[in-house]
């Protein structure tokens, strides 16, 4: 069976910043809510997964933003997967208004990881047995490696987090749109107030947990582009590299 996860979204005051308009944070809420559900569909969710004693965990997240819904819309966010590997399931979204124009859309990489050793692990079968729907057609697939993880720019510390028990998800670590919340409200006064981001790329590199103490650095890539990077602040170990592009 293949399913293509649909669900309709009314934009609430939460949902929206200072500006009106639907947050990334928000957004990035949503479309892991449709992502959950279209999971439980094919009997891959949260649940299922930890009865064979795995987990979920998102590698890489790219989000573009053509256009903002704002406070009082209506929006659809419609999910599905795109193509599964030995390794890595590709999962694509599209954001759309009710009269179908397509205000955002984003391609995904998930990998499944032992909750024991808390270590990567081939897909079991269950989730390679997945078929994919015949009628989609996938954004390209994402790299593991995007140019801006080599690049050698003096990033500037922008401030700490120490992580709260409301970060951590069903997989006993920080949730993926807690980190995108943390080094957006970093970026600066003025990026905020006069910006919006027209996309953001996103690379997880490794868990952090309660209590975990982790440090938010920035660099300017281009007069339209910063570079971040989110790390354990005692080891300096990566958690997070990113891109966003401003307009």
């Amino acid at each position: 069976m293949t399913f293509i996860q649909t669900d309709t979204f009314l934009l609430r005051g939460y949902d929206c910043d200072a500006t009106g308009r639907l947050s990334i944070p928000a957004l990035m809420n949503m479309m892991q809510e449709s992502a959950n559900r279209n999971a439980l569909d094919y009997g891959i969710g949260i649940a299922d997964l930890a009865t064979h004693g795995v987990g979920w965990m998102l590698m890489r997240f790219r989000l573009r933003m053509h256009q903002y819904p704002t406070y009082g819309q209506t929006i659809r966010v419609v999910t599905y997967p795109t193509s599964v590997e030995k390794y890595f399931i590709y999962r694509d979204f599209q954001v759309l208004a009710d009269d179908g124009t397509l205000l955002a859309d984003a391609s995904s990489t998930w990998l499944v990881f032992s909750i024991e050793s808390r270590t990567m692990i081939p897909l079991p079968g269950f989730i390679r047995a997945l078929h994919v729907p015949p009628s989609i057609q996938p954004l390209p697939k994402l790299t593991s490696k995007p140019d801006f993880l080599t690049h050698a720019l003096p990033y500037t510390t922008a401030g700490h987090v120490e992580v709260g028990w409301f970060s951590i998800d069903q997989n006993q670590h920080v949730n993926n749109v807690a980190y995108v919340q943390w080094l957006l409200e970093k970026v600066g006064d003025d990026w905020l107030r006069t910006r919006e981001i027209a996309e953001i790329d996103l690379v997880y590199r490794s868990e952090s947990h309660w209590h975990d103490r982790l440090q938010l650095s920035h660099a300017t890539e281009t007069t339209d582009q910063l570079l971040h990077r989110i790390e354990q602040a005692e080891t300096g170990k990566e958690v997070l590299l990113a891109r966003s592009t401003w307009r």
